[in-house]
């Protein structure tokens, strides 16, 4: 009977990052998946062969955007295995009825503009939340690459009152 140091229920991409550093320190490790596919919320697949062949998707519709935050993909060196992240642009088509649609690009200014074809002020309103987002990701991206500690410790060490200036979040 073999033994193994970790064993890891889910092969999702928490899963995977978890083996891949167990892995890298010199453990051994059992990854347990129960679907054919591994990745999770994170993968890409043909989920309607009959209807629709060779159209893959992201079941999960998710970005996966976090894993660009910290350093995981270097570390474990994940593009020389394959990994590729391919960027849409536009990220969002959105037809309407009426033969009028809108677009959704990475570019904030591309956005806004699109928007504004629609209301001006839902235009303002947009970059308003976006500048919220950007500073958001920025004061918790520090926390987000931290070893895990209590919240006591995090608002501690990172201090309080450095967090809410950075995203200006709350009161001054």
């Amino acid at each position: 009977m073999e033994t193994y140091d970790v064993i890891i229920i889910g092969a999702g991409h928490n899963g995977l990052v978890c083996a891949g550093y167990l892995l890298k320190s010199g453990y051994s490790v059992l990854l347990l998946e129960k679907r054919s596919v591994v990745g999770g919320a994170a993968t890409t697949e043909e989920a309607m062969p009959e209807e629709v062949p060779g159209f893959y998707f992201n079941l999960c519709a998710i970005d996966h955007e976090f894993i660009h935050l910290g350093p995981v993909v270097e570390e474990l060196e994940l593009t020389k295995f394959g990994l590729e992240y391919l960027y849409c642009d536009p990220t969002i088509f959105c037809p309407h009825p009426d033969g009028k649609y809108f677009l959704a690009h990475r570019s904030v200014e591309k956005t806004c503009a699109e928007i504004a074809r629609y209301s001006q002020r839902d235009a303002q309103k947009y970059r308003e939340y976006m500048d919220f987002w950007h500073r958001l990701i920025q004061a918790i991206t520090p926390i987000f690459n931290a070893p895990p500690k209590s919240i006591i410790d995090i608002l501690g060490n990172w201090g309080l009152l450095r967090l809410r200036k950075r995203s200006r979040l709350g009161r001054s």
